[in-house]
């Protein structure tokens, strides 16, 4: 069983509460309920446009798909830093899937740029594939 609730109104948390209070606990593997603040994460169509998008720079400039989404959102968000297991210090990049709505428009924004100031053609994208 699977239930996710978004709460934004009193009829949906009380359809909520009364999921729970119907529950028979003693019927049932344990559960775990969570409360968190919502963040709508970006959409898929903006993931399928970001990544046709690096695929045309890709293209235009020989690196790798991949090496463009990294070098594109480190431009765009910079570099996170943490310590390795030994104390080192590395960085990594903010991961898309992380990124909310506003965000990930951000990002398309300054891929479009840099890939029509590079010479990039403007991709066809295919949603959902």
């Amino acid at each position: 069983m699977k239930k996710r609730w978004i709460l934004r109104t009193y009829k949906v948390r009380n359809l909520c509460v009364r999921a729970l209070s119907e529950l028979d606990c003693e019927k049932m593997d344990t559960l775990e309920v969570v409360l968190r603040p919502y963040k709508r994460n970006r959409s898929l169509e903006q993931n399928d446009m970001f990544h046709a998008w690096c695929g045309e720079i890709a293209k235009t400039t020989g690196h790798s798909k991949g090496e463009v989404k990294e070098i594109l959102v480190e431009s765009v968000f910079g570099t996170h830093e943490y310590l390795n297991f030994k104390g080192e210090v590395r960085s990594r990049v903010k991961a898309t899937s992380d990124m909310n709505t506003t965000e990930m428009a951000e990002l398309i924004e300054r891929t479009v740029q840099i890939g029509t100031e590079m010479g990039a053609t403007a991709p066809e994208i295919t949603y959902g594939y």
